[in-house]
């Protein structure tokens, strides 16, 4: 079994796309049983965009909730993840907030207690690359967003884009019960060999950010690295059905 936990659906600002229709037709070619799936970075509401994916929630895709902390409640949140939907994406650049701000906490609360995961975008940027448009580099930053984990225990966080290959938040993800490192985008066989060394086949989980990456070669990461057959089925589908409830 394969389980995707990573999947762009709908369109970005970036001009980007993708629909369900090709997502499965992908699925089936390189064996994916199912994909965690998400909205965009779109330019409409990213609620109502949640609303519409929530549509697909069946036997092939589990919807994700993406929204804006900056512009909701709560109470809103619960509400919406009482809908159906099996975890919540943030991602604090593209929504351009600082996710260990104290604003934010009841949002987490919120998350925490309805037992669901919570995925978040991390990456690595060099301060002297940013622009007047762009969000603070620190907010997307792995090694301060490892640090809600302490703050809400349980909540199980999952550290998106390999937590950009830092060191100290992939020690963090490996000293925390509820945190979890997830595959995409950057490393490679070795790394994957490395990690499951270092943190344990049982803190990682397979996604492949699709379709800014190739499903198959995000696969073949996991397949072709010198890791146990019982490592590669956590990662590419065990870890993902304990922490998404799958």
């Amino acid at each position: 079994m394969i389980i995707d936990a990573h999947v762009h659906i709908g369109r970005d600002k970036d001009g980007n796309s993708q629909t369900i229709g090709r997502q499965k037709a992908l699925m089936h070619r390189y064996g994916i049983d199912k994909s965690v799936i998400f909205p965009f970075d779109e330019t409409g509401d990213l609620i109502e965009a949640s609303r519409r994916i929530l549509g697909y929630a069946g036997r092939a895709f589990v919807p994700f909730l993406r929204f804006d902390p900056n512009a909701i409640t709560a109470e809103e949140v619960s509400a919406l993840l009482s809908e159906g939907f099996g975890g919540v994406k943030l991602h604090p650049r593209a929504q351009n907030f600082d996710p260990l701000s104290r604003r934010y906490h009841k949002i987490y609360k919120a998350i925490e207690d309805s037992g669901k995961p919570l995925l978040m975008h991390t990456r690595k940027t060099l301060p002297f690359i940013r622009t007047a448009h762009m969000a603070n580099p620190a907010y997307s930053d792995p090694d301060r967003i490892v640090r809600l984990a302490a703050d809400f225990p349980n909540i199980s966080l999952i550290i998106a884009h390999l937590a950009a290959m830092s060191r100290d938040a992939i020690t963090e993800i490996g000293r925390r019960d509820n945190l979890y490192l997830e595959t995409s985008i950057l490393g490679t066989t070795m790394s994957m060999k490395m990690l499951c060394k270092s943190i344990g086949a049982d803190k990682i989980i397979y996604g492949s950010d699709a379709p800014y990456s190739d499903q198959e070669i995000e696969i073949l990461k996991i397949r072709k690295a010198e890791i146990s057959a019982s490592e590669k089925r956590r990662i590419l589908s065990g870890n993902a059905r304990k922490i998404i409830h799958i």
